[in-house]
């Protein structure tokens, strides 16, 4: 897809790029209107209701939403597949643009997206933190290091909501992807076992306006604290991937064979799984 004047003016300057290279992340200008994220939020009410209409088909057993009542932090993986504005929204080609140009990748393909609700500190003995962790850690299967996030909040998001956190230029510090946790609420006990190289562990809360994106490189590393608001934290984080990535047979450190869900879901080439799949990641730029 061609992109008008009006949205090349909202890509990232170089200076913007030199800045991404340097500390691992990036506040984008405006990318998204009111009327499309307040799309998104309707969609994702009928989705968390069970109310399903996306293109991809039945919908697994794990990955179908939970009814009420909830309890602490939710994540869906592949929410889009079953959600049509968000389909709409995370296969905007001007996501899909600002990625190319932070990374210098000629295109950009979808890897996968997470629904994220992260409620209210009702008890702050049961806080609903996102523990520190690297996207990398979990994309062992990937032969790239290039790839990145792009986080979207459905509305204004401060650090009184628990808005993504960065460890400042972390993206360079030695290898962190085995060790830490998305899922631990200890952001404390996590930080003890982060190897800073020496560097100096600088925490950067991203605050954004609504209809800007934090985007992230898969070896930054970050989280979020609680949320102390008075609504729950709704967004959606888009992972992607730059045109080099591929499949890699590759070991945890403990000796098992690393694997990921869309293993299970794309085409297979010479018997191992096929990440330009266009049914599961399309192309999203250009």
């Amino acid at each position: 897809m061609t992109l008008t004047d009006e949205q090349k003016a909202l890509l990232p300057t170089n200076d913007d790029v030199a800045f991404y290279r340097e500390h691992g992340y990036y506040v984008s200008n405006i990318l998204f209107t009111d009327s499309e994220l307040d799309a998104a939020l309707e969609g994702t009410d009928r989705f968390y209701a069970g109310d399903l209409d996306g293109p991809f088909g039945p919908i697994p057993d794990a990955w179908k939403p939970k009814g009420p009542p909830y309890d602490g932090l939710r994540k869906h993986d592949f929410a889009s597949f079953f959600c049509q504005p968000l389909t709409h929204l995370i296969r905007e080609s001007l996501i899909g643009a600002v990625a190319a140009r932070l990374t210098g990748s000629p295109s950009i393909r979808l890897w996968h997206d997470q629904l994220l609700w992260k409620p209210t500190e009702e008890d702050p003995n049961k806080p609903a933190n996102v523990g520190w962790h690297t996207d990398r850690g979990y994309w062992k299967t990937c032969s790239s290091e290039a790839m990145l996030t792009a986080w979207i909040p459905f509305h204004d998001c401060d650090e009184t909501m628990g808005t993504i956190t960065m460890m400042d230029a972390s993206h360079l510090w030695p290898d962190n992807t085995e060790g830490l946790n998305f899922f631990s609420s200890d952001l404390e006990g996590l930080e003890k076992k982060i190897n800073t190289g020496g560097r100096p562990m600088t925490k950067i809360p991203i605050n954004l306006k609504r209809g800007q994106v934090s985007f992230h490189n898969c070896l930054t590393i970050h989280g979020s604290g609680p949320n102390r608001s008075d609504r729950p934290r709704r967004s959606i984080a888009v992972h992607l991937q730059d045109e080099a990535n591929q499949y890699r047979v590759v070991h945890h450190s403990d000796g098992t064979l690393a694997h990921h869900s869309l293993d299970d879901l794309c085409r297979k080439k010479e018997a191992q799984p096929d990440y330009t799949d266009p049914a599961v990641c399309p192309t999203v730029f250009p």
